[in-house]
């Protein structure tokens, strides 16, 4: 199977539910497993991009359009951008107002694509 992101990455994302049925090569996790994602990203030192919300309806994933982002700093060091990055999205993950189970999170991660 190709990678989306790279093996390591997806390994760590691939845990939630493909997000393939509305044209995303991507994961959305409920929120603990997208908090524990980010953990596992920011130790292997992986800055995290931003991320989109889906809306969970019966079997159907679809966006709700809600999402954030994190730009790198002019000069930022790798480091600080990764820390920065992950402390974004994790407060926007645990901030992010919504019933349990009727939501999930992609996270896109900060990667070399080939």
């Amino acid at each position: 199977m190709e990678n989306i992101w790279s093996s390591e990455i997806d390994s760590i994302l691939s845990v939630g539910r493909t997000l393939d049925s509305v044209g995303v090569r991507n994961w959305a996790l409920e929120r603990e497993a997208a908090l524990a994602a980010l953990e596992q990203l920011s130790a292997i030192k992986v800055a995290v991009l931003g991320g989109d919300v889906y809306a969970v309806n019966g079997a159907n994933v679809e966006s709700n359009y809600d999402n954030w982002y994190c730009n790198r700093d002019g000069g930022e060091a790798d480091a600080d951008f990764v820390e920065r990055s992950i402390a974004k999205a994790r407060s926007y993950i645990t901030n992010y107002r919504a019933n349990a189970g009727s939501v999930l999170f992609a996270i896109v991660p900060s990667v070399v694509l080939k």
